[in-house]
């Protein structure tokens, strides 16, 4: 398995250029898969280039003005003269689809399942969109994109990159995306430096995905910072509370993060198991340790002997 997850990473993550004999070979044979006739195609550079093309199509606009009239609108996004709707996912996503195609590559090729001659055909027909960008099949023309001219992964193979986008396509329109560990974020987030981010900012992000992202990045010291001590594990004895001082347990009022609140108390810890530390919200009533952690243990009063 490791191996496949490997190749069809590779293959979904490609920035080849496309050629474009073989991409019309491989689309007349996608097109005859759900039976649209062959059509001319029309390679672009990028899915909203692609969206934009396929819109002036279906307006009308010539094959051979297309690529002249699509720069035009990206020239003049708010008078072109054209109806330019919100896009949506293209008919067949090509490389994007990869995923899908590592289990069916890994149940045909180890563990041997047999197809129909008929049915085989149709698979590999359609497995080889994967080669492609995205794939937009109309009456009367195909509009293919090319692959990014950049895909940047972190360790666990997600998009990910702090300092610049981490996927890029050429063409039209600038299209990039930012992401941290595989979640998009603004480009704010992604290229300034951790240092240079007012900590204020994590109140203008709605997205609970983007605020973890934020934490991450910025750090989770300079949160606490912010915040006011109420207890701490150093108040209580230690022989009697040794795993709350091997927990380095304290409890944070961080108000001060969220507009509009007068109280947010965090109990702090430090997790046995990784040596991370981490907060974990509690209700505003709790202003001791005590109480934090009773809350904690669903209102039972526990005695920490000993962590597994």
């Amino acid at each position: 398995m490791p191996e496949y997850v490997k190749k069809w990473i590779a293959i979904g993550t490609s920035t080849d250029r496309l050629d474009y004999e073989n991409t019309a070979e491989i689309v007349n044979e996608f097109r005859k898969l759900i039976d649209m006739k062959e059509a001319p195609l029309v390679v672009v550079n990028n899915p909203i280039e692609a969206w934009v093309t396929c819109s002036l199509f279906e307006q009308g606009v010539a094959i051979d003005d297309l690529h002249k009239k699509t720069k035009y609108v990206f020239d003049n996004p708010n008078a072109c003269g054209y109806d330019i709707e919100p896009p949506t996912l293209p008919y067949q996503t090509g490389s994007f689809f990869a995923s899908v195609f590592s289990s069916y590559d890994y149940f045909l090729n180890v563990l041997g399942v047999k197809l129909d001659k008929e049915l085989e055909a149709k698979y590999y027909a359609w497995q080889k969109t994967c080669e492609l960008g995205c794939i937009y099949p109309l009456d009367g023309l195909t509009v293919v994109c090319q692959k990014p001219t950049v895909v940047r992964l972190n360790e666990n193979n997600v998009l990910h990159c702090d300092g610049a986008p981490a996927l890029e396509y050429d063409g039209f329109g600038d299209f990039k995306i930012w992401s941290l560990s595989g979640v998009d974020v603004p480009q704010w987030l992604a290229e300034t430096p951790a240092q240079h981010i007012d900590i204020e900012r994590y109140n203008e992000i709605d997205n609970a995905d983007v605020k973890a992202e934020f934490v991450r990045k910025v750090g989770i010291e300079r949160f606490l910072d912010k915040g006011k001590k109420l207890d701490s594990y150093t108040n209580y004895d230690q022989e009697e509370n040794s795993w709350w001082w091997k927990s380095e347990y304290e409890l944070v009022d961080m108000a001060a993060m969220f507009e509009g609140l007068d109280s947010a108390p965090y109990l702090k810890m430090v997790n046995q198991t990784t040596g991370i530390f981490h907060l974990e919200g509690v209700s505003p009533n709790c202003t001791t340790l005590e109480a934090a952690i009773k809350e904690r243990f669903g209102g039972r009063d526990m005695k920490i002997v000993a962590v597994a």
